[in-house]
């Protein structure tokens, strides 16, 4: 309801061609992430892009249904497991000059994550918010940069990007108290949700990206529409290899894209 709202009030039938339809989709839950999966396959419609861009931030530790860390299963577990489920769709939509997308939404705070500690990635042991958060991005950009090679060694008409979005002022930042107290110079010195999106829809059309990406492939990172490096940690392929098989384990996947 809210979203469709959202769209009427940002669009008209003059601006705009086509429809919204909404499904529901938790991403702390593996079950509704496979709900959601079903849902659009059984629409039987091409899937062009898919953009993994939800996201929560801080707070107390929490343990999902599936007893993964909140901020993990949310900002990437769920991500994951949804690529993976959408993945044959993309590749029979993509095509070789026109491939479909997969848009993986990090953050600057991905440099957090260079102290993951693989051996407790849920953070049983010590946990800290900014940590749970920083992994998970850091995550992403892993991911993002595994599953790039994967495709591209087989040929798959499908292409990943992950980006830092910027600092953007926006329902993330509700766990961030200086943020609530001083929200007015917050505003002032933060991108709006429209100057954040730019990006993203970058990302997530520019057909340029097709051949940049080719040409500069370990660069699958995007920041302010730009092709840029990573962290050492998050572009260190042992890094990548070792935490796509720990979450292939968690999340039963036997092969990614195959079920």
């Amino acid at each position: 309801e809210l979203v469709k709202k959202k769209f009427d009030e940002t669009f008209n039938e003059d601006s705009v061609v086509g429809s919204v339809e909404v499904y529901h989709l938790d991403l702390m839950s593996l079950a509704s992430v496979r709900s959601f999966a079903q849902t659009v396959i059984s629409l039987d419609c091409p899937v062009h892009v898919l953009i993994n861009n939800a996201g929560i931030m801080f707070g107390d530790r929490k343990e999902t249904e599936d007893g993964f860390e909140s901020q993990l299963a949310t900002n990437y577990l769920g991500h994951f497991l949804l690529s993976h489920l959408l993945l044959p769709v993309l590749e029979r939509t993509g095509q070789a000059d026109t491939p479909a997308r997969i848009v993986n939404v990090s953050s600057v705070a991905h440099y957090c994550g260079s102290w993951m500690d693989f051996s407790d990635l849920h953070l049983r042991k010590l946990y800290s918010p900014e940590q749970a958060y920083g992994n998970s991005k850091a995550a992403q950009i892993m991911f993002t940069s595994h599953l790039s090679t994967m495709l591209q060694s087989s040929q798959a008409p499908v292409q990943v990007v992950s980006l830092h979005p910027g600092v953007v002022y926006t329902d993330l930042y509700t766990n961030v108290t200086w943020v609530k107290i001083f929200s007015l110079i917050a505003k002032l010195l933060m991108k709006t949700a429209m100057q954040g999106g730019d990006t993203l829809v970058h990302a997530a059309l520019d057909p340029d990206l097709v051949e940049q990406g080719k040409l500069d492939h370990p660069k699958v990172f995007l920041e302010n529409c730009r092709l840029v490096r990573s962290s050492s940690f998050t572009s260190s392929v042992e890094n990548q290899v070792r935490l796509w098989l720990l979450t292939c384990s968690m999340l039963g996947i036997k092969q990614f894209g195959k079920y």
